[in-house]
């Protein structure tokens, strides 16, 4: 069964973010749409570190950061579903030398689109609004242990958001969340482990 696509978080960063950015408030995260390039910030500067740097970490909630590393496993396993956006990194010397930085960094922008959602099958949440065309408008729960999904086919994306689904007056969205197929995450978690949370569809939470 799939998992939502969850790094760890990353504290003890500052973002160069452009104030203007439509990105930096956030909006983006409930468009269907990818992320245009130009909205990713250009450079992540790090004022402090614990620890070594994450391959894979939130930028913002929604918004991910991976190493070269972890861009190399997911463009072997998933080619094409996702935009490797590079960012360039800076720290103090001795900032530098504990975080242990790889020799690059990506913002990734998820391409792979696909319609898996079983809306028929699990509880949906009603937003009490409609599109412009009258459908009234429904979402997920916030519960992803009742979430429901159909099986993969044959070239559908490994990592994907989901498509909206429309049943006669009703239709429904699925977007924000990243889902990423078990064996996906079973790789990343293999090479960079505890860095991903277990945030497996229609389980419990570290299941």
């Amino acid at each position: 069964m799939p998992y939502m696509f969850d790094p760890i978080d990353f504290n003890g960063t500052v973002f160069d973010l452009d104030e203007t950015s439509v990105m930096a408030k956030g909006s983006m995260r409930f468009s269907p749409k990818p992320i245009p390039a130009s909205y990713f910030p250009k450079s992540l500067i790090f004022n402090a570190a614990s620890s070594r740097l994450p391959d894979m970490f939130h930028m913002s909630r929604g918004f991910f950061v991976v190493s070269e590393r972890a861009r190399a496993v997911m463009e072997h396993w998933a080619p094409g579903a996702v935009e490797f956006i590079p960012v360039a990194h800076q720290a103090r010397p001795k900032v530098a030398a504990t975080l242990k930085f790889d020799s690059a960094y990506y913002f990734i922008n998820i391409l792979g689109r696909a319609q898996r959602l079983l809306w028929r099958e699990m509880p949906a949440q009603d937003y009490q609004s409609k599109t412009d065309d009258g459908a009234e408008i429904f979402g997920l729960v916030n519960e992803f242990s009742e979430w429901r999904l159909r099986e993969r086919e044959p070239g559908e994306p490994l990592i994907w958001r989901d498509e909206a689904w429309r049943d006669g007056n009703k239709e429904y969205r699925g977007w924000t969340p990243v889902l990423i197929e078990d064996v996906l995450w079973r790789e990343l978690d293999a090479n960079f482990p505890d860095q991903l949370h277990a945030l497996q569809i229609g389980e419990g939470y570290g299941v």
